[in-house]
């Protein structure tokens, strides 16, 4: 066992820490106050693994924020800590954040760390913070620790480990093509898997005709059984009934002005597929009963079958880009031997097959899109994915902000997008805005008939998808400050070149400090306050959920300025 000694910024907290398994430690010379770095060198794959421990102060900290899907809003304890991270699952960092939105303390491991349980939690024992992180699959022999003592926005203190991981990755890191950043249409919840060749073109008409710029056809091309499984999975063919002429059917799309990206299970095989009894033999075991197994990756003829599977669509058919799901499915606790594969770990086989794809897709298409969808945010999937959707939260629109948030902030330049959004046909105006308000920080992806929308509706969506599109600067690419993340982010402020964007959620004061702010009143009353306009002079316009004009004025507000937002509506404030 190695010790050595974590310390606060200011040198006050001191901790020892320790090395457990068969490795070796260096503190690196401090490139800035309050962040602490150790190089460890270590094999793994050979030796085992190996462990850092310590503890820290509990302090002011009411949560811990993780990079895990529906992650709960709390301080785990240190026996619920444990969290599996995988290159296709989750990823090496947490900070613990106190009610001003502070990190307390920040932790990540370097972007080689393919696979660690990461623990965080409260020891019941003392009212401390017990940091436990187990590496046991790693690319190269050795990894960062990296530990951020800095009292600063929590938003801040991830975007430095993002920025870090950037670092190491390099030119690694896949390139983002412009029409990953613009709305698309989802089939998913629309179709579901009753999706046909004439359904996706009349989709693809109606979305181009509100300003999206391509459709994701989801699960149900390869197969004519609707039942929501995926014993047919296997063997990507598009199905005679519903795309008898594929290649075609893109080409038609694409004259509607829409790009095409095509879903992708390449983990599942269904024991109704051709490709059964040839790779049978060379699974990991079953996943949906047992007419569904996961493939080994770390076979090289699983590969070769997998990479046909995943070139064909955009060899053959012309689609440009592919929707890779259900990777984390890769990420089983315990795997069966492989004898005959040619890999050390299942992780690194998946990174082989998604290297071998990549690669072979953008020598056919340079701009090539692939979606992954949360919770695949490992920085290593970075160099394959080119943008990011929120995990599966139908129907709701706080789930979506918290989702698409997570994102945001661990994505570094990735695109992210919003879960699909759909409501209730019957839904009031207020409440279809409401679901775009809730993706206000990412890219939207709709799945609605939107040629059959009411009139009410269709002015909120050409609004709000207007709005997006507008206001991108500040949403996408502006400096992102959510807070209360234990609250599922109260209030979001996205700060731009040339104008602020604040999302009211659950906390209706608003705190104006640049020269244009637009308030966007994602919550239930219409009263909101502002702060920091007094004294200045100042116009006020105020739109409802449709995006017509309420309300105009020009005044110098008191200290504490109250004005009415519709419900779904937003308010543009520009201070002289």
């Amino acid at each position: 066992m190695t010790t050595f000694e974590i310390r606060s910024a200011e040198g006050r907290t001191v901790r020892s820490a320790s090395l457990t398994g068969p490795g070796t430690l260096t503190e690196r010379a401090a490139a800035e106050p309050g962040v602490l770095r150790y190089d460890v060198v270590a094999d793994v794959a050979a030796d085992g693994p190996v462990t850092l421990r310590w503890t820290w102060p509990g302090g002011d900290a009411v949560t811990l924020w993780q990079a895990a899907q529906g992650s709960r809003r709390h301080l785990p304890t240190d026996w619920g800590s444990h969290r599996d991270v995988r290159s296709v699952r989750s990823a090496p960092v947490a900070t613990l954040v106190d009610p001003q939105d502070r990190s307390l303390l920040t932790i990540s491991l370097s972007s080689n760390v393919r696979g660690c349980d990461f623990a965080v939690g409260v020891s019941e024992e003392t009212a401390e913070q017990l940091i436990e992180l187990t590496v046991t699959d790693l690319e190269g022999e050795g990894f960062a620790l990296r530990i951020d003592v800095r009292a600063q926005h929590f938003a801040e203190a991830l975007r430095a480990v993002t920025a870090e991981w950037a670092a190491e990755l390099g030119d690694r890191i896949a390139d983002v093509p412009p029409v990953a950043r613009q709305a698309m249409y989802s089939t998913w919840y629309s179709d579901h898997q009753h999706v046909s060749a004439e359904s996706v073109e009349r989709h693809a008409r109606a979305g181009a005709a509100y300003g999206t710029e391509a459709v994701i056809v989801d699960d149900g091309w390869q197969t004519d059984d609707t039942r929501r499984g995926y014993a047919y999975c296997g063997d990507w063919e598009p199905t005679s009934h519903k795309f008898p002429d594929m290649a075609e059917h893109v080409r038609r799309v694409h004259a509607l002005g829409q790009q095409y990206v095509l879903w992708i299970a390449p983990a599942l095989i269904g024991v109704h597929s051709k490709a059964w009894d040839k790779l049978k033999d060379r699974t990991l075991g079953f996943a949906d009963g047992e007419v569904t197994a996961v493939l080994d990756p770390r076979y090289p003829e699983v590969r070769e079958h997998l990479l046909e599977c995943c070139v064909r669509p955009v060899r053959d058919w012309g689609v440009d880009g592919l929707k890779i799901d259900f990777i984390d499915s890769w990420a089983r606790s315990s795997v069966p031997p492989a004898p005959g594969g040619d890999c050390s770990s299942v992780d690194e086989g998946v990174e082989r097959f998604l290297q071998a794809v990549t690669d072979e897709l953008r020598k056919l298409r340079p701009d090539v899109l692939i979606e992954f969808r949360q919770d695949y945010v490992h920085p290593r999937l970075w160099q394959f994915g080119t943008f990011l959707r929120a995990g599966d939260c139908a129907l709701d629109p706080v789930e979506n902000r918290v989702r698409t948030i997570d994102c945001r902030l661990l994505a570094g330049d990735r695109a992210v997008h919003s879960d699909m959004l759909m409501w209730d046909p019957s839904a009031s105006a207020e409440n279809v805005a409401q679901h775009f308000i809730g993706a206000l920080f990412s890219t939207p992806q709709v799945s609605m008939e939107l040629d059959a929308l009411p009139p009410g509706h269709e002015q909120v969506v050409r609004y709000w998808l207007g709005f997006l599109r507008d206001h991108a600067d500040a949403l996408l690419h502006g400096v992102l400050l959510p807070s209360r993340s234990d609250a599922r982010y109260t209030q979001v402020r996205a700060v731009g070149a040339r104008e602020t964007v604040v999302a009211v959620y659950a906390n209706p004061v608003v705190r104006v400090q640049e020269s244009c702010t637009v308030v966007v009143n994602g919550g239930a009353e219409r009263r909101l306050y502002v702060e920091g306009a007094c004294d200045r002079h100042v116009d006020l316009v105020v739109s409802d959920c449709s995006g017509h004009e309420v309300h105009r004025e020009t005044t110098t507000p008191p200290e504490v300025w109250t004005i009415d937002v519709p419900v779904g509506g937003s308010a543009r404030i520009v201070c002289d």
